[in-house]
């Protein structure tokens, strides 16, 4: 679905499928001002995440979902018990 090759993302020809059964339009995304798809460098961790139109779309929709939890101490979040059920189910990323 996702790749990282060559120093970028790249969706592959089912990601769109995927990700509009998850509820996102990637077309709409694409079109958007801000870039699709990049990688950027987690300062905390020091690795690469998804980030972008499509980065910030997959996060508000796991919010939405309630697979993740803002801390209320920081700018860090937290991967409820759902989140890792759902990502493990759904992209078979397993926490």
């Amino acid at each position: 679905m996702l790749g990282y090759r060559g120093g970028e993302y790249r969706l592959g020809r089912r990601g769109g499928t995927r990700l509009a059964e998850l509820g996102l339009d990637v077309d709409a995304l694409a079109r958007a001002r801000r870039p699709l798809l990049r990688p950027c460098l987690d300062w905390s961790e020091r690795r690469r995440h998804v980030a972008g139109a499509l980065g910030a779309a997959l996060a508000d929709r796991f919010f939405e979902l309630g697979w993740l939890r803002r801390r209320p101490t920081n700018r860090s979040i937290e991967v409820k018990a759902s989140g890792h059920s759902g990502l493990l189910s759904e992209f078979g990323i397993d926490l």
